[in-house]
């Protein structure tokens, strides 16, 4: 074979590996989920001021109807609540890519989005590093999984890739142990359980349990539920574990001022129940990471970005 064909076959493997796991088909889906490549990175680099950091976004709603939530306000009172935090723009989708890549290049809508591959993400400078990281999609079919997915019993929009933060990249698509690492969580489940997770976590729950398909008590509940034991659980809540809850947007017709709490063993014992009224938005994510692992930058929002600690 000469150099041309083996640069064509790579460049066909290259574009395949950004759209092959799209299907929804069950024979398709059924094939995938028996052979696609999950990963279960782990690490342990120093940080700054934590050794773990897990995201959880939940959907569409004002700060002031979060807040007067009975089961958010009671997780505001168990470590810093952020009363002065904005999400980026509206629809979902950019502001999903922004927390990443600390823009949104361009992305306006939550239409199928690819960002080039010679856009960095926060993933690059992790792994530059050597920080293991995983994104982790409730009812997502199987790892890598690039397109939407609906409950097969019921109908219900479960997972979508529009909430899935990495998907929009070109440079973890077109990367078959990057998209290794975008698993379901029935994979964080396991490493949970056998002591594998990674220490950068993005987490998205269905369209039903972050509320965009149901209501705020839905997502309240959920969160409440599913934070407690794991707050409980030395598996997850390492010495120096950070949790940022927070929501993508706020309704198109308020400020975009989101709820948003810092939770786990990295706040301080004299800094739970209280509230920091620093202005930080969805960037904010990326500069705390950066600061913390000595990641650099990706030159983008997060230079201006205040970082939590």
């Amino acid at each position: 074979m000469s150099l041309l064909q083996l640069s064509v076959l790579g460049l066909a493997s290259f574009a395949a590996a950004q759209t092959q796991y799209t299907s929804t088909a069950s024979s398709a889906v059924a094939k995938a989920a028996a052979t696609a490549l999950t990963l279960s990175p782990t690490s342990n680099v120093a940080g700054n001021k934590f050794e773990r950091f897990v995201q959880i976004f939940l959907e569409n709603t004002d700060y002031s109807k979060a807040i007067a939530n009975t089961d958010l306000a009671y997780l505001a009172t168990q470590g810093i609540s952020l009363t002065n935090y904005y999400a980026i723009t509206h629809p979902s989708q950019p502001n999903y890519v922004a927390a990443v890549g600390a823009n949104t290049f361009g992305v306006t809508g939550d239409g199928f989005t690819r960002i080039g591959s010679s856009t960095q993400s926060i993933v690059d400078l992790l792994e530059a590093k050597g920080v293991s990281w995983s994104v982790y999609g409730e009812d997502s079919p199987y790892s890598g999984f690039e397109g939407n997915y609906v409950n097969q019993k019921t109908g219900a929009s479960d997972y979508v890739r529009k909430h899935n933060p990495v998907m929009s990249y070109d440079s973890v698509t077109s990367n078959l142990n990057r998209l290794a690492k975008s698993k379901n969580f029935t994979m964080f489940n396991r490493e949970l359980a056998a002591n594998q997770l990674p220490q950068w976590m993005f987490i998205t729950p269905n369209m039903t349990n972050d509320g965009h398909d149901s209501s705020i008590a839905v997502a309240g509940k959920w969160a409440r539920g599913w934070l407690t034991p794991l707050l409980a659980n030395p598996n997850f809540n390492i010495n120096r574990t950070l949790v940022v809850l927070t929501f993508d947007e706020g309704t198109t017709s308020g400020t975009n001022q989101v709820y948003s709490v810092l939770l786990g063993s990295a706040v301080p014992a004299a800094k739970v129940g209280t509230t920091n009224n620093t202005f930080y938005n969805h960037y904010s994510l990326t500069k705390t990471a950066e600061l913390n692992w000595g990641l650099g930058s990706l030159g983008q929002n997060d230079v201006s970005a205040s970082a939590f600690f």
